[in-house]
């Protein structure tokens, strides 16, 4: 018979919201091991199931928007949250409800880190969209029901186009901010410089650059490794900008610490702290 605890724990936790990558390298699984690795609990709810390899992804299945719901409804009665991680949502209804929990969260919790990597495109280059909705509908979505709740994205330098229809990344972060984000925080691996990756930290006041020495190889899942980890660490109370600051660093490390376990992108090592 199991007896209740005396108290709730204080371990940090974070709601994350992805797809499952059967390879390991990104999604829910990256997620995860970050969060583990930096020493906080993930709440995952799997939003898509993928056939994907290490070089591309061929096909995207969304989970039921309603067992969606039903699942983050009975998490949020249950279990404290210290922040929301969001990833992919390739489906317009399961944006629709996520927004609408996001407008009771923030009701409850005005201060509640809520991040998103707005994933639009494989990392080999194919649409993260089902047959049920193009990419212009994905972005309008987001654009109209999600960013405007959210603390932070972090988008790639690709991810910020294709958000606002804009190629200056300054007018960029400037159209998101608009929207009602807070900080727009957008990597640069995908710029044309061969030895150094440059990220940029946008807010409604000032821009703080990040340069970082360029690895050798491609790898799967970095983004979704660096935005958990600011969630990791905004929801251990960190400030945004050691947050940032921590994340870059341990995105760093784990890609230098990459494995390569199939024939296309290397998979980053997330589990070095937990050996």
């Amino acid at each position: 018979m199991q007896t209740k605890p005396d108290k709730m724990n204080h371990t940090a936790t974070v709601l994350v919201f992805a797809g499952l990558d059967p390879t390991g390298a990104a999604g829910i699984q990256a997620d995860i091991e970050t969060l583990a690795s930096l020493q906080v609990h993930a709440l995952p709810i799997v939003t898509c199931l993928t056939v994907q390899d290490t070089h591309n992804v061929s096909q995207i299945q969304t989970v039921d928007s309603q067992f969606i719901a039903q699942q983050l409804e009975t998490l949020l009665n249950d279990i404290p949250i210290n922040a929301i991680k969001l990833g992919l949502l390739a489906d317009t209804k399961i944006i629709d409800v996520i927004s609408q929990q996001l407008k009771k969260i923030r009701q409850h919790q005005p201060g509640i880190p809520i991040i998103m990597d707005p994933i639009l495109r494989a990392g080999g280059g194919a649409n993260l969209t089902t047959e049920n909705n193009t990419q212009k509908q994905i972005v309008r979505a987001l654009r109209e029901k999600i960013i405007p709740y959210c603390s932070m994205l972090t988008p790639n330098s690709l991810e910020a186009a294709l958000l606002t229809g804009q190629q200056n990344l300054t007018d960029c972060a400037k159209n998101l901010l608009e929207l009602g984000c807070e900080h727009v925080f957008i990597t640069g691996e995908h710029e044309n410089n061969p030895d150094t990756i440059s990220n940029t930290l946008y807010s409604s006041s000032e821009q703080q650059h990040f340069d970082w020495q360029r690895q050798p190889h491609q790898y799967h899942g970095s983004g979704c490794t660096l935005a958990s980890a600011i969630s990791a660490y905004l929801a251990k109370k960190e400030t945004t900008i050691n947050a940032v600051q921590k994340a870059q660093a341990y995105t760093d490390t784990v890609l230098r610490k990459a494995i390569k376990l199939g024939q296309g992108q290397y998979h980053p090592d997330r589990t070095f702290t937990l050996k």
